[in-house]
């Protein structure tokens, strides 16, 4: 038939129509509406039955759907409107809808290929600007809240960047309880230093093995970086960040006598820090050792001896390397969904896997403390998901990564193994039944499907055509019942079998090492100082957070689940574990050196009186001693501009006593 002009343009519009609704290419919507003669119901009821309009002809059957008892030959769910026996050929393109669950199963595989469009009442709210976009505006483009935060945070960190020492008044002058000092540096380079050094402090083993040091002779030549002088800075720090009742202490010697690196690139953050504890963690440990007695074994604070053991199929366990000690734990993540919590890259780095056997890196001595340092991989995605956070736990148990349990470890590795391909075996059927090849939603094309026949498909006055809609819809929707019965089905069983594997390990032979985590330092992926702060805890159980020279009390929740820096390849950089400890244990009264005990004490009445004049402390205290009974180190200044603020620059004081 020859089509005028207009009613070819009339014909293309009315395809591209079709093709849009039902999914197709527009030539073969616009064969289709052909062979109907023109009539848009019956070409998109014939669309969406899969009618493709191989034979073009304006002669065809009136119905589009089969006879009560046929079969359809379908592409996906896509059919012609060609009527066949009940019984199907052995093609892989044949569902029939009156056979048995393996039958079933076939249609369902099929009907996952579907590209039907969605029909029915969308579950979207109405935008009340609803427009077609610009052919000319970016994809994807659009000023969202996400990105309308991000730049306030940059802006606020350039400006933080640019800043020298910032001393604003606090609002807590005196601190009270367990809130920790601020610890800050007077150079901005060297605050990530003061963070390491304060949660260090708060590792409960650390406090009291500094607490029990004798203070070292130091010689009035030796230099601001001897180990002697360094010690004696460390000793009075820690007595300082117990006993005084500053908010903060701005520290101007302590951390350049022990050293520290100045820090180079906001990238460099968790490797700097590892050099951080590992200078401190030597400098204790070499005091410990040097003031231990001839006969006294010490048990190493930080440092944990490690090697690497390989097991060949029918051999026994070797030592392929020589013991070695280390002081922290590397631990490289990048966000994998399935591997983004301590425990797992742990054992995924430390276990290795092949067809002779395996090769395992245990410890082999533990130590009283663990610091892992984190290292995310940027991210590299502009997807607008967000990764998941780190996971760091609560209660970690060391028994499964040690060499005297590297047997029991295995056996349990193999069962949890083979949970873990269980469940991806589950996922990926689960996956057959409700996703297509090309990752569309074939439950969602079948609920429209089903939808279409109920409600869109029109009998007219046909009560044959009518019987016929009723009696596939409602066949249909058996399939739906059946599929929707197995995805629960399978979704139970995950659900089952992951929680077998979150209790393969809870067993008492590997629970016997319990380390309790006891500090995190975090960095949100932008520059400046205040873009670093740390969660550290008291010894009872409340934890803080320390940015710059602010303190705030927060819920545990919010330490074990803080999502800052993920966007930006940032996040958590460093984690504190130490032995548990009881709290009988933890809340013994540490004893300082008294010649830094009593300074202090001092220190806080003059720092009291001069905020409260009004209580009168130091005027009831007992009188001054001889100034010359204090070595210059030992008075706090407090200068005039600076006396509500609650901050201390500790410089002389950290100065040890040469007489």
């Amino acid at each position: 038939m020859q089509l005028t002009a207009d009613e070819e343009e009339q014909e293309r519009l009315n395809g591209e129509l079709l093709a849009s609704i039902t999914s197709v290419d527009a030539q073969i919507a616009r064969r289709v509406l052909r062979k109907h003669k023109g009539d848009m119901e019956k070409a998109a009821d014939a669309l969406l039955t899969g009618d493709r309009g191989t034979e073009v002809q304006w002669e065809t059957q009136r119905r589009n759907t089969p006879e009560p008892g046929a079969a359809m030959y379908m592409d996906g769910l896509n059919t012609d409107t060609r009527v066949v026996p009940s019984i199907p050929t052995t093609s892989k393109s044949v569902i029939d809808l009156t056979t048995d669950d393996d039958d079933m199963t076939r249609a369902i595989q099929m009907s996952i290929e579907s590209s039907q469009p969605q029909f029915g009442p969308s579950e979207r709210a109405p935008h009340p600007e609803w427009q077609m976009v610009r052919s000319n505006d970016p994809v994807g483009v659009s000023a969202t809240q996400e990105d309308h935060t991000l730049n306030e945070a940059i802006q606020a960190s350039l400006k933080d960047f640019k800043e020298e020492v910032d001393i604003s008044p606090l609002k807590d002058s005196i601190r009270e309880g367990g809130r920790p000092i601020a610890l800050r540096s007077d150079t901005p380079t060297l605050a990530y230093a003061a963070l390491v050094l304060q949660a260090l402090y708060f590792v409960p083993q650390v406090r009291l093995t500094v607490s029990n040091l004798r203070l070292p002779a130091v010689d009035k030549r030796a230099p601001l970086g001897d180990p002697n002088r360094a010690m004696w800075n460390l000793i009075e720090l820690f007595t300082n960040m117990d006993l005084a009742q500053l908010a903060a202490i701005i520290d101007t010697n302590v951390i350049p006598s022990l050293e520290i690196p100045h820090l180079s690139s906001m990238d460099r953050l968790p490797e700097e820090s590892t050099l951080v504890v590992k200078g401190i963690a030597s400098l204790i440990e070499d005091h410990v050792q040097a003031q231990a007695g001839e006969e006294e074994v010490v048990d190493r604070l930080f440092s944990f001896k490690h090697g690497v053991i390989g097991i060949k199929k029918g051999m026994e366990p070797r030592h392929k390397t020589n013991p070695e000690s280390e002081l922290v734990v590397p631990v490289d993540h990048n966000g994998d969904p399935q591997h983004n919590d301590l425990v797992s890259c742990l054992s995924d780095s430390l276990s290795r896997f092949n067809d002779a056997g395996s090769s395992h890196d245990v410890i082999i001595t533990p130590s009283e403390v663990l610091t892992f340092q984190l290292r995310r991989a940027p991210v590299l995605s502009s997807s607008k998901s967000s990764p998941d956070p780190f996971v760091y736990p609560k209660t970690l148990y060391l028994d499964r990564f040690l060499f005297m349990n590297l047997a029991l470890t295995n056996d349990k590795r193999r069962i949890e193994h083979q949970m873990l391909e269980e469940i991806q075996m589950l996922k990926a059927h689960r996956e057959t039944l409700t996703r297509s090849e090309n990752g569309g939603d074939a439950l969602g094309n079948l609920r429209s499907t089903i939808y279409y026949y109920e409600t869109v498909a029109d009998a007219g006055d046909d009560p044959m055509r009518k019987r016929t809609l009723k009696r596939t819809a409602d066949h249909l929707k058996d399939i739906m019942t059946m599929i929707e019965g197995k995805v629960e089905d399978i979704d139970h069983k995950v659900e089952q079998l992951q929680g077998e594997v979150a209790r393969v390990y809870d067993c008492p032979e590997l629970q016997k090492f319990q380390y309790d985590l006891r500090a995190v330092l975090f960095h949100t992926g932008l520059p400046g100082r205040k873009q670093i702060y740390s969660y550290v805890q008291d010894t009872d159980g409340v934890w803080w957070k320390t940015v710059d020279h602010e303190v705030t009390e927060v819920p545990e929740e919010t330490v074990l689940s803080d999502p800052t820096g993920i966007h930006l390849g940032a996040g958590p950089y460093m984690v504190f574990y130490s032995r548990h400890m009881s709290d009988e244990h933890l809340h013994e009264p540490l004893v300082w050196p008294v010649t830094f005990s009593e300074a202090v004490e001092e220190n806080n009445k003059r720092f009291l009186a001069i905020m409260h004049p009004e209580l009168g402390i130091f005027s009831s205290a007992r009188s001054s001693p001889d100034p010359a009974s204090f070595p210059p180190h030992r008075e706090l200044p407090i200068p005039v501009e600076r006396k509500a603020t609650g901050v201390s620059r500790q410089n002389s004081m950290c100065e040890p006593d040469l007489r």
